[in-house]
């Protein structure tokens, strides 16, 4: 049993065996192990977190006694969460449509996913005064659909044309992010961006970042990429459950193809 703590919060749960639901402490992931860079100052992520999935499942009620309060608002968050993802996913197949020049209903992205689970996480980043060398989070894309991201504090970075932006966070705004399915279902159109969590961060840093997309309840071979007319594919037909197990396996260390469900 261990603890995540902030401003006097103290949660106590248990990691599931099975994936990425319950607690995850400082230390105990690697992006490194999926985005292989050759440097030789890789490292485990300097980070705890907390995840629960939506819909939600029995292994997110380890959760226990004075953390109920902190369970329910983050299902409230999840909950209020899946009419922002239904208005994104619009949005994207709007944008996929008419690039494409293809006449796509206006849910079509969120309908093909229309059983797929989400993961939430609260996660923190604790400070580190004197390591001028510890980037809290290696650089890596993430490798859903979209990523749907909360926080108030600085530390998240973005690369473009070789260089390293910050992206500003402000409350009450919500930073989306592309992943490694959607550029692979739109053939290359939509970018899944490479960032970071730096080790500019003067204090502790909280996000809460929702994961769409993280597999099936039902087997699903994905779809077919979206192409104009005459585009040749450039990717092989994916799913988000396929895509998810090998990542999880490789962010965790076991050797065994896992899955959020």
């Amino acid at each position: 049993m261990v603890l995540l703590s902030r401003a006097g919060l103290r949660l106590r749960c248990l990691m599931s065996g099975d994936n990425l639901i319950g607690y995850v402490a400082n230390r105990n992931e690697s992006v490194a192990a999926i985005h292989k860079s050759g440097s030789t100052q890789e490292q485990k992520d300097l980070r705890e977190t907390f995840s629960m999935s939506y819909p939600p499942n029995n292994i997110d009620g380890n959760v226990r006694g004075h953390t109920h309060e902190f369970h329910n608002a983050m299902a409230e968050y999840i909950e209020q969460l899946q009419s922002v993802e239904k208005a994104i996913k619009q949005i994207f197949t709007a944008a996929l449509s008419a690039a494409k020049g293809i006449d796509l209903p206006a849910t079509y992205l969120k309908d093909v996913e229309e059983d797929a689970t989400g993961l939430l996480r609260a996660s923190r980043y604790p400070s580190t005064p004197g390591f001028e060398d510890a980037t809290k989070l290696l650089p890596h894309s993430d490798f859903g659909t979209i990523t749907i991201l909360a926080s108030s504090e600085e530390g998240l970075e973005e690369i473009r044309d070789g260089r390293w932006y910050k992206v500003p966070m402000r409350k009450g705004e919500l930073h989306v992010s592309v992943g490694e399915v959607y550029t692979m279902w739109s053939n290359g159109l939509f970018k899944n961006n490479i960032h970071r969590v730096s080790k500019e961060a003067k204090r502790d840093r909280i996000s809460f970042p929702y994961f769409t997309s993280q597999g099936k309840r039902t087997s699903n071979p994905g779809i077919s990429l979206i192409c104009s007319d005459g585009e040749e594919p450039r990717f092989p037909r994916v799913s988000p459950k396929g895509h998810v197990m090998h990542y999880i396996s490789a962010l965790t260390g076991n050797d065994d193809d896992r899955i959020v469900n």
